[in-house]
């Protein structure tokens, strides 16, 4: 059994360190988080990448998980059992595959560690997002709903650019960026016509 556990960390760390390699490959990587709107906004944001001229690739998880590839198709993609933040994994070697400069993905985790682990080992994000903050999915993230900004702060990435449209919290992410050394952008919807 010795043998075997020895084995299995050999093998684990190999992962790690080639997803690494793999991640880095991707220059520009978005992380979207928030209670609610992360898939929408997922969309947009490649969308408008890709209508900026920029090769990239979106992964929605919601409702309806898929691709979004660099000519605007959607291709839904099958999961065998529930989705798990390690299909991230994947996600980062069909970037690599498909030679894209921006990949946009939809946060996947729910718990506070899980997000840690999705920004920190997985996306490594260069820009993140938080779409809203709201009471729900207080049973994971809570009690209140400024635990549940703290557990999406999670996402923010160290020494890249952050972007949210949630006042109430912004504070709350302001302090986690400082700490990351990343730039905040509070987006305000009058700008929007």
């Amino acid at each position: 059994t010795g043998i075997l556990l020895v084995a299995l960390i050999a093998i684990g760390i190999w992962e790690y360190r080639n997803h690494q390699r793999t991640i880095n490959l991707v220059p520009n990587r978005i992380h979207v988080n928030g209670t609610r709107g992360k898939s929408s906004v997922t969309r947009l944001i490649t969308g408008g990448l890709q209508a900026g001229g920029v090769n990239a690739l979106g992964k929605t998880t919601g409702t309806k998980p898929c691709y979004i590839y660099p000519d605007g198709r959607e291709v839904p993609i099958s999961r065998i059992g529930k989705a798990n933040i390690i299909e991230q994994v994947k996600v980062a070697r069909h970037a690599v595959a498909h030679g894209v400069e921006s990949l946009v993905v939809e946060c996947m985790a729910v718990l506070p560690p899980n997000q840690r682990i999705a920004e920190r080992q997985i996306i490594h994000s260069t820009v993140g997002v938080i779409t809203n903050v709201r009471a729900d999915h207080l049973d994971e993230m809570g009690p209140t709903v400024e635990d549940v900004a703290r557990s999406l702060s999670n996402t923010i990435p160290y020494h890249g650019v952050f972007y949210t449209c949630e006042e109430k919290y912004v504070s709350v992410f302001r302090d986690v960026a400082n700490r990351r050394q990343t730039e905040v952008h509070l987006v305000k919807s009058d700008r929007v016509t």
